[in-house]
């Protein structure tokens, strides 16, 4: 695929998402820089054997993938080149890139009910949530939890109508993580705090984010117009296997762990210098403790 250096550095600046502690999205799966040139760089560099392009109503998705799960998701958008010459016939369509997001394929499932598919004041054309019921029965409402989580390939679903069935690969990107060397130090560290969480909790922590007019946490309805809610949520989780892996392009390592989570398993990924007091692939039956960026694929119709 065909792009120039100042093309790519906007991209770029256009999807870094950090959190509190500067760690951004691309980081944690091995696509550090120290600023958004150096990572347009690295992007540059991918190998076109691990590429392919997925079609979808604003244009292409441009899909560069690893056997370790880090991915890539540039966003093609056809624009109707008006600059052509008046001999040369019709305007033809050309490609922009607008975006790109990053994700990682993993092997954690989530049985959902897509409620509402929503594209949020900010997002591209190819960007959007799914607000979901985890572990749905058959009556609307009737559920474990509920999520909300960024759609990687958002503009795929343009024909669905919510809501329905469907199973989900979700991965977690850590924002803020512990880990617990197992559910009954992960309890003991709860000693005499007023709010106590499961070992396998759930909470779509950024449906209640403070609105701007108070810094009191609202219930954001994705039914109500202007909907801008992150795709957050705070979860606890049972390890049950792990690895450090490499991405083949930096060389850059970071911390994959399987857990299991109410309504579920998810795909939580990290730096491991995030992880304070433990070095190397968390052990099973270990405890993470979080507030992550959800990001997922449905995988097929449930």
């Amino acid at each position: 695929m065909a792009r120039g250096r100042a093309e790519a550095v906007a991209l770029v600046r256009l999807a870094k998402t950090f959190s509190g502690d500067m760690t951004d999205h691309f980081s944690i799966i091995g696509f550090q820089a120290r600023s958004a040139e150096e990572l347009a760089s690295l992007i540059g560099k991918l190998p076109e054997d691990r590429a392919e392009s997925l079609e979808c109503r604003p244009g292409y998705y441009y899909r560069w993938h690893t056997d370790v799960g880090s991915e890539l998701w540039i966003h093609m958008q056809k624009r109707r080149d008006e600059d052509a010459d008046e001999g040369d016939g019709p305007p033809e369509d050309t490609l922009a890139i607008v975006g790109v997001t990053p994700f990682f394929a993993g092997a954690g499932r989530v049985p959902i009910r897509a409620v509402a598919i929503k594209r949020r004041p900010e997002d591209n054309a190819f960007e959007g949530a799914i607000f979901a019921e985890v572990e749905p029965g058959e009556e609307l409402h009737d559920c474990t939890t509920v999520a909300l989580f960024d759609v990687v390939d958002f503009a795929c679903l343009a024909n669905r109508v919510a809501p329905f069935k469907a199973e989900a690969q979700v991965t977690a990107f850590a924002h803020d993580i512990a880990v617990f060397s197992d559910a009954t130090s992960f309890e003991a560290a709860q000693d005499g705090q007023e709010v106590r969480f499961a070992p396998k909790s759930f909470f779509a922590s950024g449906l209640f984010m403070p609105s701007s007019e108070t810094d009191q946490p609202v219930f954001h309805d994705p039914d109500q117009p202007g909907f801008n809610a992150p795709s957050r949520a705070f979860i606890c989780g049972e390890v049950i296997r792990s690895e450090i892996r490499t991405n083949p392009v930096t060389e850059q390592s970071f911390c994959w762990a399987l857990i299991e989570t109410l309504g579920g398993t998810v795909d939580v990924v990290a730096l491991e210098s995030q992880i304070e007091g433990h070095r190397g692939p968390l052990e099973p039956g270990m405890v993470v403790q979080g507030e992550f960026w959800l990001c997922g694929r449905l995988l097929s119709d449930g």
